[in-house]
């Protein structure tokens, strides 16, 4: 349980993990004990693997904008089907995250070799893998095909305004990659190799914040930091930043940013007229190349 609605980036690890309120967590603290109904489940099977830079980012929005900002309201994504082995874990942890964005109480994917794998040296103490029943029943399923996925982009101002990159041609005066979404160090990598000897466009503002203070240091430390100063991006420490308008890029009335981040609401990063548009890490690092919301093939 966490006292953030973000708290179900967990399920990329096999974990049933959800937000709570304030008043909540204080009842954990105090009992080490919730109440919950359990929710019903989606079944979102997977199959094939991504093709040039999509990513988790891009299922999940894909999702979202086929099912709508409600369409799994206190239910729990299963991920399943063959597809599963081919997403990378920093992939799954930002489907989870974004579980809530369609109401979801979670979104859980299988435990395999990538999960322990990603489990050594972190996780303190004897875990046990969950797995659904044989005979377990769903309240809906959906098919997805990796291979089929694009670059996707959620217009303002809702995460399930999803549009294909191909299809848009929007101006943009900020570019953000970070947050608990996408601030991983697998993300930085993607963004540094587009920008890699390239210069942020004229006019906007690129701004990359590492997720944690390890993410930091390992992009310090393989030179990515460098990379993205060079080619005119700023650099902070690891924060939340403006994807909830705290600082360090915080948009004024007019501004368009094209963001790494989870949500896209009315005022969420800055003033009421300003515009959001979430996207993956490759799409956010073009875009800030180009001035432009735009696939890395473009450039």
């Amino acid at each position: 349980m966490g006292a953030d609605s973000h708290t179900c980036t967990y399920g990329g690890i096999n974990a049933f993990s959800t937000g709570i309120g304030s008043t909540e967590a204080a009842a954990c603290f105090a009992e080490g004990r919730l109440w919950f109904k359990v929710p019903e489940a989606i079944n979102v099977r997977l199959t094939g693997r991504f093709n040039k830079q999509v990513s988790g980012k891009d299922l999940i929005l894909k999702i979202i904008s086929d099912i709508g900002v409600d369409g799994a309201n206190y239910k729990a994504f299963e991920f399943s089907g063959d597809g599963v082995g081919s997403i990378p874990v920093h992939d799954r942890l930002t489907v989870s995250n974004m579980a809530i964005e369609a109401g979801g109480k979670a979104g859980i994917f299988p435990c395999d070799a990538a999960t322990e794998a990603h489990l050594k040296g972190r996780v303190r103490g004897a875990y046990t893998p969950v797995a659904a029943d044989p005979d377990a029943t769903y309240s809906r399923t959906l098919d997805y095909d990796l291979g089929e996925l694009d670059y996707m982009v959620a217009f303002p101002h809702l995460p399930s305004n999803g549009r294909l990159v191909s299809d848009v041609d929007v101006e943009i005066d900020q570019a953000f990659l970070g947050s608990c979404t996408n601030g991983r160090i697998e993300d930085l990598r993607v963004a540094a190799a587009i920008v890699k000897g390239r210069k942020v466009r004229d006019g906007v503002r690129m701004i990359v914040v590492p997720a944690s203070t390890e993410v930091y240091q390992q992009a310090m430390d393989e030179g990515l930091l460098s990379i993205f100063t060079k080619a005119g991006a700023f650099v902070s420490g690891p924060t939340c930043a403006a994807c909830l308008g705290g600082h360090m890029g915080v948009l004024a009335k007019g501004e368009r940013c094209v963001s790494s981040t989870n949500r896209n609401f009315i005022g969420r990063m800055g003033h009421p007229e300003s515009e959001v548009y979430l996207a993956g890490p490759a799409v956010v690092a073009a875009s800030a190349i180009a001035g432009k919301i735009v696939s890395p093939e473009v450039l």
